[in-house]
């Protein structure tokens, strides 16, 4: 059964930031877009990329090992589906999204349902 948990203190993710935390024992990445707290998984689908790492541009995450992007707010791919589309079909494997949790600020804390 999911439940929401006590992950971070809305100061510990500054507006344009993004931090790893560790919730019952996954690794999830609180990214704060525009005042908005986004949890996604903080492994890259692709290749277990550690997404932390990466860059947040755009309201878009991109993954250092190699360079695959995920919206924000959906963990839909962005890259490379927006470039390679007419190898979807063999890339479809992938191109699988970041997962998303739901999250809430109460007060200065942020929850995050696991």
């Amino acid at each position: 059964m999911s439940q929401f948990v006590k992950v971070a203190a809305l100061s510990q993710v500054p507006p344009g930031s993004m931090r790893a935390f560790e919730v019952k024992g996954r690794r999830v990445l609180l990214v704060n877009l525009d005042g908005e707290i986004h949890a996604l998984d903080a492994h890259c689908p692709h290749r277990a990329g550690p997404l932390d790492e990466g860059d947040l541009w755009k309201g878009a995450i991109e993954c250092p090992w190699h360079h695959y992007r995920y919206d924000v707010k959906t963990g839909e791919n962005l890259y490379p589906r927006n470039v390679y589309p007419a190898d979807l079909a063999s890339l479809k494997r992938d191109l699988k999204p970041v997962r998303r949790y739901p999250a809430k600020i109460e007060g200065d804390q942020v929850w995050v349902e696991i």
